[in-house]
């Protein structure tokens, strides 16, 4: 390592996407001396492969409040760093079955408890804002006018912008191969350029987070599941609208937003491919991954999109993304501490929801580690939840869990 190059820091984070850069960038904003050490390219894992659908309407009310309070963060952070970030197109959840239905009903009762803007659409309305769309089979839908979603390139750069503003300084192909306990707490990590140290680690390392747990002897139960999104080509026949509404299909676990006058549509399925991290390549490129139209799960997602949306088929002009998301056995993040280590912070487990929860996400951890508390109830994300639990101490069993809450 270069003797000149600083190497002593109050916070390293492990890993740059967007809940490392979010955290790095709160921690600075707050006189902290933060490094960033990524094994690929800045942004360039899960986040540079996310859709980033911004749907602030949660299953509660505190999960609601911080994706709002999300959006406000990020609106100051585009002025920050001088970038579009925020793209509000609205956003529809629509019901074919009763069940759904009363979902819908639901979280419209929810939302207007909190003054969340939401409102019910007809059928006659839904189709009239997404003429592309099929819509007669529809029994209920919500608007929700502030929803949109958060350009991930962008999202990167600004973190970036801002956090250097700041001071933080970032390592790219540097990746972490051993953590230095001394008495029980962080003190550093080992890298392939070299040592850096500190009191405080924080380990937002996405997929690979669990094995830089396993550094430290420490299980953390997340699972690598591969996910797929199509994007449709422009098409003079079938004209996206840059403002058009995202949907959000539960029934049949899609997910669309316009992207560059075509739609991204993607799904949420029973089946899915699990990754073993240790067994990629030490080089392993995440934006190289590649799916092909006649892999199984790119063609149950077509055949899906199609029931939505007819004029999408296996001909369609199209561009398959492919990446990794870190899932856990509840389907919510690991955010804070464990008991094992002290020092040892954690920022992982997003399950395909980080871009738009890492607004909120840095702002929470920077709050317990320079804190000890938050403003929020994060009871339901908090990182010990599952510390020591003996049905969860494996990595068959850790991948099951998390396996059986992706396809539910």
């Amino acid at each position: 390592m270069n003797n000149k190059m600083q190497t002593s820091f109050d916070v390293i984070v492990i890993g740059a996407g967007v809940a490392g850069l979010s955290t790095a960038m709160q921690l600075a904003k707050r006189g902290q001396s933060v490094v960033v050490l990524e094994r690929e390219q800045l942004g360039n894992g899960s986040t540079g492969r996310a859709a980033g659908l911004l749907g602030q309407l949660r299953g509660t009310a505190e999960s609601t409040r911080m994706l709002m309070d999300g959006v406000e963060i990020v609106l100051d952070l585009e002025k920050q760093a001088d970038v579009e970030i925020y793209v509000q197109t609205g956003s529809l959840r629509i019901a074919e079955t009763p069940e759904r239905a009363q979902e819908i009903a639901d979280l419209v009762t929810m939302g207007k408890s909190i003054g969340f803007d939401i409102e019910h659409l007809t059928q006659t309305e839904v189709a009239a804002k997404l003429p592309y769309m099929k819509s007669d089979d529809l029994l209920d839908a919500c608007y929700c006018p502030t929803d949109g979603h958060l350009q991930p390139a962008e999202l990167v750069s600004a973190y970036i912008k801002v956090g250097r503003k700041h001071g933080v300084q970032y390592h790219t192909n540097c990746a972490v191969t051993k953590v230095i306990v001394t008495g029980g707490k962080a003190t550093g990590v080992e890298t392939d350029a070299g040592e850096f140290h500190a009191p405080v680690i924080v380990n937002a390392a996405g997929p690979w987070s669990y094995l830089v747990a396993g550094l430290t002897d420490t299980v953390l139960p997340t699972a690598a599941i591969c996910h797929h999104y199509l994007t449709t080509r422009p098409d003079d026949a079938m004209k996206i609208d840059r403002f058009s509404p995202a949907v959000r299909d539960r029934h049949l676990r899609l997910y669309t937003r316009p992207e560059s006058d075509g739609l991204i549509v993607g799904m949420y399925g029973e089946e899915a491919t699990e990754y073993d991290m240790e067994s990629l390549p030490s080089d392993f490129d995440m934006s190289a991954m590649k799916a092909r139209l006649d892999d199984i799960l790119v063609a149950t997602l077509v055949y899906n999109a199609n029931q939505r949306f007819p004029w999408i088929n296996e001909r369609t002009a199209m561009t398959i993304t492919t990446g990794i998301m870190t899932f856990t056995p509840d389907g919510k993040p690991f955010c804070g501490k464990l008991p094992d280590v002290e020092g040892l912070f954690y920022a992982s487990g997003f399950c395909g929801h980080g871009i738009v929860q890492s607004p909120t996400i840095g702002v929470i951890m920077a709050d317990l580690i320079l804190d000890g508390e938050t403003q929020y109830d994060i009871a339901a994300i908090e990182a010990d939840r599952y510390f020591d639990m003996p049905e969860l101490q494996t990595r068959s069993d850790i991948k099951s869990a998390a396996y059986e809450m992706h396809a539910g």
